[in-house]
């Protein structure tokens, strides 16, 4: 009995110097790790500053996300144009070999669209004044973008009262593959719709124009 109360005294003495040890190490600010630790999770949890590689790690994410964002943007940009081109007549600086400036240059073909309403007459003689002559539609592979013309313009096409087939103002015989003739109005004239297809029309009606230069 006696042995197991000294032992007891023994393990009782050794708990008061650990408990005075750690005493001592918290007034003298060494106090173990973990408690260091855990009372820099306090000290932040109640507001202090964060440290600066936590700012700069938050500045770069931001940063991020900001120049991804950028990205899709113009690539949206860039998408939406290519798939919204407007036909080449939009293209007022367009200019390139013997064209005159501001013609439009398309496979070797110089073209302008006047938007003066004239007889066929009058649009055929501005034409000539400007070493030109009224569109002729030559191949519809070479003249692919006219498909997209929207409104009604005189071409050099005009129609032979003796036999009613179609001629081009140099004189040859308008051909099916080149175009497809709609009767509209009594006429002996014609002005280019869309799509390859040209209308009928009274040669004094007004009506703007479209003047070609066949550079080959």
């Amino acid at each position: 009995m006696k042995l197991i109360r000294d032992r007891w005294d023994h393990h009782n003495m050794e708990m008061n110097e650990v408990h005075n040890y750690n005493c001592e190490l918290v007034k003298h600010g060494t106090a173990p790790q973990w408690q260091k630790r855990k009372s820099t999770l306090i000290a932040r949890k109640h507001g202090e500053n964060p440290s600066p590689f936590f700012v700069a790690r938050a500045i770069a994410v931001a940063m991020g996300i900001h120049f991804i964002i950028m990205v899709m943007i113009c690539g949206a940009i860039i998408v939406h144009s290519l798939f919204n081109k407007e036909a080449p007549i939009s293209l007022q600086e367009c200019y390139c070999g013997p064209c005159p400036k501001n013609w439009i240059c398309y496979r070797n073909n110089c073209y302008q669209f006047f938007n003066e309403s004239k007889s066929w007459y009058q649009s055929q003689a501005s034409c000539m004044s400007q070493n030109s002559s009224l569109l002729k539609i030559y191949s519809r592979e070479d003249q692919d973008f006219f498909k997209l013309v929207k409104s009604y313009h005189w071409m050099g096409l005009i129609q032979i009262p003796a036999n009613g087939s179609w001629q081009w103002e140099d004189g040859t015989i308008l051909l099916p593959s080149q175009l497809t003739m709609v009767e509209m109005e009594n006429g002996t004239c014609a002005v280019y719709g869309s799509s390859f297809k040209g209308y009928t029309e009274n040669c004094l009606t007004p009506n703007t124009y479209i003047c070609m230069q066949r550079i080959v």
